[in-house]
């Protein structure tokens, strides 16, 4: 992980993310904390399993930006805030 972080520039993000589990559909509300070309953090409520396959949702309130879709897999959950800090892998960009 310390490579991924000098090899790409990590973007703090603080903006509600819409975080859903691939098996099952269940969906979460999320707060972003960072993003980069490989991965992305949030906290939220209750935690996730490590391995487990989500798609994120970033819907910026600017129609200047563009909304941010992907699919990931958690790596980490820590917790932070009252919630979980959750760091996931991202597999592909939507």
């Amino acid at each position: 992980m310390d490579d991924e972080k000098r090899d790409f520039q990590r973007l703090q993000v603080d903006h509600p993310v819409r975080v859903t589990e691939t098996e099952g559909g269940r969906t979460h509300e999320a707060l972003g904390r960072d993003l980069s070309a490989t991965g992305v953090s949030f906290v939220m409520a209750s935690p996730l399993p490590v391995g487990t396959t989500i798609s994120v949702a970033i819907e910026p309130s600017s129609t200047m930006l563009s909304p941010f879709h992907a699919d990931a897999q958690v790596l980490r959950v820590e917790p932070e805030d009252g919630g979980y800090r959750v760091a996931a892998r991202i597999l592909g960009v939507r």
